[in-house]
């Protein structure tokens, strides 16, 4: 009888061990998933913070090439219409109001 009672305190044990090993990996396993959701909430907070710096810095970049852009384009025009005054200023003597008259003329020769 002995025997048979050591054997049904035994199998207690090993289903009271088995159960205390379910328990633990449930609850390891209900950590483990909590730590993950909290991972994946700041990560996804981490990717708008990046997305919203990176669309700040391109509105930045484009707003920068885009004043260089027209800081360049009024040079240009400034010296061209420097220059197109300077032209217009000239006078032409004879000779060289002869010499364009000509290359004109030249065009509607025919040979």
């Amino acid at each position: 009888m002995a025997a048979s009672t050591d054997y049904t305190d035994m199998l207690k044990k090993i289903k009271e061990t088995e159960e205390q090993g379910t328990r633990e990996l449930s609850a390891r396993k209900k950590a483990l998933e909590e730590e993950l959701r909290q991972l994946e909430d700041e990560s996804a907070g981490s990717i708008a913070a990046a997305k919203v710096e990176a669309e700040e810095y391109v509105t930045k970049e484009v707003t920068s090439a885009r004043v260089s852009a027209q800081a360049d384009a009024d040079r240009m025009l400034g010296a061209a219409v420097k220059e197109a005054e300077a032209t217009a200023a000239k006078k032409l003597d004879k000779k060289a109001l002869n010499k364009i008259v000509d290359g004109i003329l030249a065009e509607f020769k025919e040979d």
